[in-house]
């Protein structure tokens, strides 16, 4: 259990981590996602980070794709001192990104979206595409800067050439 310090200081890295996120990805979050998130900070601030994980878990199984609950429960896991989880938490996000970015890239699906010529289809298929990109590169930078600090390195080189050579393309 974190102390008081540690615990505001995480309800406040949460939040502030949810106002930078709406504006640097422009992936604002559906209902739910608002109510799971006021939900989990408050579950912080009480100094109940168990509800504010099982929330988090339950919001993820129910939408796989939003992408901002991994990096906010990776968060947690991260104040609570469970490096595994919260390594585990990052690679399934980044799993995620990889997926979508495959389908955006997919011949099958650029054939498709070629026959529609509407610009506004082709900017929302490339906001999206950048959404993923700016979610995996945050996913890639924390799991290797996470992985530094558990004496990893190995694994925090690997993901950071990933990184570079993904970046480069």
């Amino acid at each position: 259990m974190p102390s008081d310090w540690a615990r505001i200081k995480l309800a406040t890295r949460l939040q502030t981590m949810n106002k930078v996120l709406d504006r640097i990805v422009l992936d604002p979050p559906s209902d739910a996602a608002k109510g799971a998130i006021k939900i989990m900070v408050g579950a912080v601030a009480q100094g109940e980070p168990s509800v504010a994980l099982t929330v988090l878990e339950n919001s993820l199984e129910a939408n796989p794709f939003w992408l901002r609950g991994y990096l906010l429960l990776a968060t947690i896991y991260q104040y609570l001192q469970n490096a595994e989880q919260a390594m585990a938490t990052m690679e399934r996000g980044l799993a995620i990104c990889a997926s979508g970015l495959r389908l955006f890239q997919a011949q099958g699906w650029i054939d498709a979206v070629e026959r529609i010529n509407g610009p506004i289809v082709h900017n929302r298929i490339q906001k999206n595409a950048e959404r993923l990109r700016r979610y995996e590169r945050m996913f890639a930078q924390r799991l290797a800067m996470l992985q530094i600090r558990c004496g990893s390195f190995d694994e925090a080189i690997e993901q950071w050439s990933i990184t570079d050579e993904e970046h480069c393309v």
